[in-house]
């Protein structure tokens, strides 16, 4: 099982690929065939980027769309709109 992580901080035992910013974590996303996606909102103080962006960037690139995503961000504001863009985009999958 391929499994990805895109965490500024967090690191899980088991993980295929470990991405730090949201550059690496497209850089992770576009070698494709990910099963699992373990998706963090917060990528660094100084990252302008984030975790909700890479879900926009996804609904872009459904072809990198991995199987499964799961949220591990302690920041609820952007856990809320990241599950919003979560629910289109695997209902537009199938």
């Amino acid at each position: 099982m391929r499994m990805l992580l895109i965490d500024d901080v967090r690191s899980y035992a088991n993980m295929s690929k470990i991405a730090r910013t949201f550059e690496q974590g497209i850089e992770a996303l576009k070698e494709g065939n990910w099963d699992v996606l373990y998706l963090d909102h917060d990528l660094g103080q100084p990252e302008p980027k984030n975790g909700y962006q890479i879900l926009c960037w996804l609904e872009e690139h459904l072809e990198f769309l991995p199987k499964q995503i799961v949220l591990v961000t302690s920041n609820p504001v952007g856990r809320q709109k990241m599950e919003m863009v979560l629910k289109k985009l695997f209902s537009q999958e199938g």
